[in-house]
């Protein structure tokens, strides 16, 4: 295989730029602890403490994401060390467990938690059952380090599964640092036809000027993803019935299809505050000079170009409609380009002297512009999307936060996004029993342009829908070890697709009530980390989700050579209640209703050792150890069983030099 030769090459390239070539000087990041966006925490925002007069660790690693214009200081996360959860190396576990799987890992997938939603108001294509797998402009990470950091990552799981990844972070010249991410993945599956291969790749720059007034992000993202594509098994049957422990000899429906994404982009983000900004800490004039912030401006540019391509060498097998176009050969092929303009003025939340403000406003105009380019027709998209955000925090425990945007222009115009969050801390932020928020959103959005227009070899459509509407209240509570809450939301003029892979729209509305309990309880040595979700929809049976869904990681800390090691064994379970699946369609690249089977009602158990050892850290894990003695009925998506029993084992080993 080439995959152990590039990661010995890669690894002695890397040893190599590691070592040092000039004596940089100590950089003191800025240390506010902030989730992104997408996970933002239940703590209201902290005053940076960069301002400390104290030595940083040098082995300190951080990072941000490219936001930076709300807070006025970079929202800084300590880089993943941790032990728990070591072995839930899949990208798509990192948040929650509950998904609709294809049987191997990097296949595509569907979340079974749809509602709320958080995208952002736009132009949208409409297909994202990969993106789990792509890097993102959104969640790509910009280190701040002292030292040159160097991570590199090696797993391999069941049938020849290989997983590699390197990253890698310098600072160049005083605040100038560049960085790569660099992800491959080889999983040929135990089925016919259900390899999966992907490349990821990410450049990152930042500079920031040394009294921090003007600040520049950029990336360079490359993914490539190849996914053969089998349509299931022939015969449930011979996998139920274990007639065949050789999995490859079991027919498969699709022999030679393929799924494959090219993508790339280029992003670039550019900040600068419009008040000087002090000279030093002790600079006890500047108010007198700037009695008045003139806030900050922010300008983001940003280039992408993705290409669907579906390509089967037998598009007459029978599984799919007769083919219109060609019936020797599919290639169905599907390019999205946009490019984006984004201006924005703010007051961050800290002013100048790092004191938090009562308010934080917000406002900025965004240009978008689309191409979609489908069997030789070409769609052209051009939006101005204003967009506009305000936070009132007039004392520590009490918070309110709202933002909202509007597309103006072409495909989806009036679309529009609205959100809302109120969150109080009962008692001080030092002292207290939890915190409570409540969230509010409506968005009114035209559905994708996936369910308008299609024309494939195999399906094709071309109609328009009422725009799809969304409203969804939510309440949450967390204290220390525990989160728990609920989401109520009403949907209105639903779009999906039906039982034969064709969109429809639901005329009326329905409701979708979600209950959560999440966990991090430490009792003496043993960690549980549970995640409950109950569901229920109201008002139609167009969206399918299994009533309960459950994930429970159990752990045992065990410290070793005085404290110099953690040995950390486990054992982690999955279940979800049966329910009507949706099936999986990939020519579609898409899932879609269907009542001939039911799935779910089986427990998943794996079994497992993580262990770290200063800056090393090891898992050896046999997932789906209960394959063997329960039957053989595992399906997350009807006709694609999941994968039986199999050893798995990682190492992540960072380098400070």
């Amino acid at each position: 295989m080439y995959l152990p030769k590039l990661f010995s090459s890669t690894l002695l390239l890397l040893l190599c730029i590691s070592l040092p070539l000039v004596s940089l000087p100590a950089f003191h990041p800025d240390t506010t602890l902030h989730q992104h966006p997408a996970h933002q925490p239940e703590t209201p925002a902290l005053p940076p403490t960069d301002t400390l007069n104290k030595k940083p660790d040098s082995s300190r690693v951080s990072f941000f994401y490219n936001d930076f214009e709300k807070l006025g200081t970079l929202r800084l996360h300590p880089n993943d060390t941790a032990l728990t959860g070591f072995q839930d190396y899949d990208p798509l576990f990192k948040n929650h467990h509950f998904y609709a799987l294809l049987g191997n890992i990097g296949q595509n997938t569907r979340s079974l938690l749809p509602f709320p939603q958080n995208q952002n108001s736009g132009f949208d294509y409409g297909i994202h059952t990969s993106d789990p797998y792509l890097y993102q402009n959104d969640s790509i990470h910009y280190f701040k380090v002292t030292k040159t950091f160097t991570e590199l990552t090696y797993i391999q799981g069941a049938k020849k599964e290989q997983n590699f990844r390197a990253i890698f972070s310098r600072n160049i010249y005083r605040s100038l640092n560049l960085g790569f991410d660099f992800r491959v993945r080889t999983a040929p599956g135990a089925y016919n036809r259900q390899k999966t291969n992907h490349i990821n790749f990410v450049v990152t720059a930042q500079y920031f000027t040394k009294d921090k007034r003007y600040g520049v992000i950029a990336n360079f993202t490359i993914n490539r993803l190849r996914n053969y594509e089998n349509g299931g098994v022939k015969y449930d049957s011979l996998f139920e019935q274990n007639l065949y422990t050789n999995r490859l000899v079991i027919p498969v429906n699709l022999p030679s299809a393929t799924n494959r994404i090219r993508e790339s982009g280029v992003y670039m983000k550019h900040y600068f505050d419009l008040t000087r900004h002090p000279r030093n800490e002790k600079d006890t004039t500047f108010k007198n000079r700037h009695p008045v912030e003139l806030g900050r401006i922010t300008y983001s540019f940003q280039y992408n170009r993705q290409i669907f391509n579906y390509i089967d060498n037998q598009p007459d097998s029978g599984f799919f409609p007769p083919p219109v176009y060609d019936s020797v050969l599919t290639v169905d092929s599907i390019v999205n380009m946009k490019i984006v303009n984004d201006i924005t003025w703010s007051n961050p939340a800290f002013n100048l002297q790092q004191k938090p403000r009562v308010f934080r406003l917000e406002a900025g105009l965004r240009q978008l512009y689309s191409e979609v380019f489908l069997r030789d027709k070409r769609n052209y998209f051009l939006q101005f999307i204003p967009h506009a955000a305000i936070d009132f925090n007039p004392f520590s425990s009490l918070r309110l936060e709202a933002q909202g945007d509007y597309v103006i222009g072409d495909y989806n115009e009036g679309d529009f996004n609205l959100k809302v969050k109120l969150r109080t801390i009962l008692g001080k932020p030092g002292k207290n029993i939890g915190a409570i928020a409540l969230t509010g959103s409506y968005s009114y959005q035209q559905p994708g342009w996936f369910y308008e227009h299609y024309n494939g070899n195999n399906y094709q459509w071309d109609t328009t829908w009422q725009k799809q509407g969304v409203i969804a209240a939510g309440f949450n509570y967390s204290y220390k070890f525990l989160e728990t809450g609920f989401n109520l939301s009403r949907i209105n003029h639903y779009v999906y697709l039906d039982s034969s892979s064709h969109p429809q729209q639901f005329q009326d509305q329905f409701a979708l009530l979600t209950i959560y309990f999440n966990g991090n309880i430490n009792l003496w040595r043993f960690t549980l980390k549970p995640q409950l979700v109950y569901q229920t929809v109201q008002g139609t049976n167009l969206l399918r989700l299994p009533a309960f869904m459950g994930n429970m990681a159990i752990y045992y800390n065990q410290n070793l050579f005085h404290g110099a090691a953690l040995l950390q064994p486990g054992l982690n379970f999955y279940y979800n209640t049966s329910y009507y699946a949706d099936q999986y369609n990939p020519a579609l690249r898409s899932f879609h209703l269907q009542d001939q089977r039911e799935i779910g009602n089986y427990l998943y158990m794996d079994v497992f050792i993580n262990l770290k050892i200063q800056r090393a850290r090891f898992f050896v894990m046999y997932s789906h150890f209960n394959a063997s003695f329960m039957g053989r009925n595992y399906y997350l998506t009807p006709t694609y069983p999941m994968q039986d029993g199999a050893f798995k084992f990682g190492i992540t080993w960072r380098f400070h030099d």
